[in-house]
């Protein structure tokens, strides 16, 4: 998974800078959650925050990256989310009720992040960075959980994978279900969407 994003502040050793660190990180999580990325700006975290444009500027650099930060925590939170899933996923469900759960919770998490809130983050992180191969290696996170809800399942509708395999195999499943959202798609969030989605999983993890 990518490394988060580090945001510089040099006092923030001190009780004072502490706390406005931890409000602008909050501002900007807060109008991240909003969805609307003509709002990533230092005017709107200076009016959500509370604190002058000047300290903003002064204090932690460019704001975009404060922005990136409030991205990558929401994105975090939905990764541990996924990782719930797998966990309380029931051992008795086939491979098919688990690609209709799993395509209905990742269309529910792209609605509520926004395709707009994707493309900024790609976009700034590629300008900065440039392309890294690990660019969307934040999958892996779910491989471990994965193998371990499949050697509980019941229903033996589920492929044994080595973990190689699955590393592979869960880093198709983001192209299948968010990029076509991204990419504004005609067909993302539609019933013909889902149904390509939900066929593709299956035959990817299941038998």
């Amino acid at each position: 998974m990518l490394t988060n994003t580090k945001i510089d502040f040099s006092d923030a050793h001190q009780d004072r800078s502490k706390k406005t660190l931890e409000d602008v990180l909050e501002a900007a999580y807060n109008i991240v959650e909003d969805a609307d990325p003509s709002a990533f700006n230092s005017r709107h975290l200076s009016n959500e925050s509370g604190y002058a444009l000047g300290t903003l500027s002064k204090r932690l650099g460019p704001i975009e990256n404060v922005f990136l930060w409030a991205i990558e925590k929401s994105r975090d939170k939905k990764l541990q989310d996924g990782i719930y899933f797998l966990v309380q996923f029931d051992p008795h469900s086939s491979v098919r009720e688990f690609a209709e759960n799993l395509v209905d919770k990742f269309f529910s998490g792209i609605g509520k992040t926004g395709p707009k809130v994707i493309r900024y983050y790609e976009n700034k992180l590629i300008k900065r960075d440039g392309y890294r191969s690990d660019f969307f290696d934040f999958s892996n996170i779910f491989v471990e959980p994965y193998l371990n809800m499949v050697s509980l399942n019941k229903t033996n509708t589920f492929r044994k994978m080595t973990q190689n395999e699955a590393q592979v195999t869960w880093r198709l499943v983001q192209p299948l279900i968010e990029r076509p959202f991204v990419n504004n798609d005609p067909i993302a969030g539609s019933e013909k969407h889902r149904n390509v989605a939900i066929e593709n999983l299956v035959r990817l993890f299941g038998k």
